[in-house]
């Protein structure tokens, strides 16, 4: 257990007296996968990425004993001890387990981002991302899988997946387990946060005054079991730069390890599961790509596919409101809610990044809705030092609400019809590739934002909010000389959406599943 690195990562718990007994308590916890520091020639499979799929992916693999199973994670090293606290995750954005992607210029937001990017973290280590998320378990809407099953992923219909939903659920909740819509004694365990904050039960009232019902909006730990197993053999800090054929068959992969060059082959095949921003750069390293750029970049051609159209993310912008409660640094720190956590795992340092609340909302049918809200306690080192603004927009918005508690309201465009792309920066598999989500290409895509941050308006200013002292904040944005009347919410709020948004960390699309005649699909429903 060493302090001293998990000092160095900047959590506001980092200089607790209690902090190293938090860290026992944490190291007694963890179970973590053993990794390995050799590796065979040949190997059954090979799993390129160990986040919450790819390490799914070997652990079923390798519950066949005479298989064997070599799963490459780039991440070298372990997750710190701290990053297991559930109320601590926004803090490890933008440190060594994070790739720290940014877009590139967009053209349609971005005006008050420092050169109009938008950070996109990515989680870099076993886990992937979900070293870096929320905990928040949400399944899709049913209508997003019969979409999927309609355009020739067959297979992938709501009806077909729903039973591995159950599958993988150990729910807690007595109350969920009886609508027939969840399961238990699955691996993944699905439970109420240990946290309630003092602005959820206000929210909910809020909501509830304005005609909105309270639902479960799902209803109608991954390699660590196989820790053990002689037939799976994990290695992090393993970046691997290309896939290799015999013909338009995938045979092995090329890899760094501990600065040496490796090549090991694969007898079945190579799982290519390194996220949507990865996989298209590592099968376009490979030679699998639109046919022009590989071309340009003098990279044989091995399939001339659409790796890198698609890309599709959740984006989002929000309204900050002051708070008359404790700010969440001071939650955090207070050594009886430290002492809490390592007896009973509830209080702050349970919750799911101060999220107190969550809305599907919108939409023209009412099972299918267009934004999504989320309520959540913040701090300005967020906006400061994670968000990417340019300095006369932090001064001008937040620098009078320093040391105050907030919380923001961000609305979350769920269906967005602008597309984007990944693509190579160069053929050096160690330089960032280029990303443009193309945000807000399509102006439909603004109006579902704007409507989301409407309802966030009337949601803060409603009379439970005001009940707790909550307000929005009074700064003028640069270019304003005074707050907006109500006739011009709809021209404000699109110009804010435009000033810049933030990725929810939903990138997808990149190596689109399909049917294999049609022209934009990568892979068919079989994921070849």
């Amino acid at each position: 257990m060493d302090i001293s690195s998990e000092k160095a990562y900047p959590t506001p718990i980092a200089n607790s007296p209690l902090l190293p007994l938090l860290l026992l308590s944490l190291a007694t916890q963890r179970n973590s996968p053993r990794q390995s520091s050799s590796f065979k020639e040949e190997y059954d499979y090979i799993v390129v990425g160990g986040g919450s799929a790819g390490s799914v992916v070997a652990s079923r693999l390798s519950e066949e004993p005479c298989v064997t199973v070599l799963l490459l994670e780039a991440g070298a090293k372990k997750p710190p001890l701290l990053n297991d606290v559930p109320g601590l995750g926004r803090f490890f954005l933008g440190t060594d387990i994070d790739w720290q992607f940014k877009t590139v210029p967009q053209k349609n937001t971005g005006f008050a981002l420092v050169n109009k990017q938008v950070p996109w973290p990515r989680g870099k280590g076993l886990g992937g991302s979900s070293l870096l998320n929320a905990m928040i378990y949400i399944r899709g809407n049913r209508k997003d899988y019969d979409n999927w099953a309609a355009q020739g992923a067959r297979g992938w219909s709501y009806k077909d997946v729903f039973p591995y939903f159950l599958k993988l659920e150990d729910n807690r909740n007595n109350e969920f387990l009886m609508n027939g819509d969840h399961a238990s004694g699955g691996p993944v365990t699905v439970e109420n946060p240990g946290y309630q904050s003092e602005i959820e039960t206000p929210i909910l009232e809020a909501a509830e005054q304005l005609g909105y019902r309270v639902v479960d909006s799902n209803a109608a730990r991954q390699t660590v079991p196989a820790e053990n197993r002689t037939n799976l053999d994990i290695v992090g800090g393993a970046h691997v730069k290309k896939v290799l054929f015999d013909g338009s068959r995938a045979i092995g992969v090329q890899f760094d390890y501990k600065n040496s060059e490796y090549l090991v082959k694969a007898r079945r095949e190579v799982i290519v599961s390194a996220g949507t921003i990865n996989t298209a750069q590592l099968l376009m390293l490979s030679g699998i790509g639109p046919r022009k750029h590989l071309e340009k970049l003098k990279i044989p051609v091995i399939a001339d596919l659409p790796v890198g159209n698609n890309l599709q993310d959740h984006c989002a912008t929000f309204l900050p409101f002051v708070l008359n409660t404790r700010p969440m640094n001071e939650k955090l720190t207070d050594p009886r809610n430290i002492k809490e956590y390592i007896n009973n795992r509830t209080g702050p340092l349970s919750s799911l990044n101060f999220i107190s609340s969550i809305s599907f909302l919108g939409g023209e049918a009412e099972d299918f809705p267009d934004y999504e809200l989320y309520f959540a306690e913040t701090t300005t080192v967020i906006p400061k030092e994670q968000g990417g603004l340019k300095p006369i927009f932090y001064k001008a918005i937040f620098s009078p609400y320093e040391n105050r508690p907030m919380m923001v309201c961000l609305s979350q465009l769920l269906h967005p019809k602008s597309r984007g792309t990944v693509r190579l920066q160069s053929t050096n598999p160690y330089d960032p590739p280029l990303i443009d989500p193309n945000y807000l290409d399509d102006p439909s895509d603004i109006e579902a934002i704007v409507r989301g941050l409407k309802t966030c308006r009337k949601i803060g200013l409603s009379e439970p909010m005001k009940k707790l002292g909550v307000k929005p904040f009074a700064t003028v944005l640069p270019g304003f000389t005074k707050l907006i009347p109500d006739l011009l919410l709809d021209k404000y709020f699109k110009f804010l959406t435009q000033l810049g948004v933030g990725t929810v960390y939903h990138p997808v699309g990149t190596s689109k599943m399909g049917d294999p005649r049609d022209p934009t699909t990568v892979v068919d429903p079989l994921l070849r």
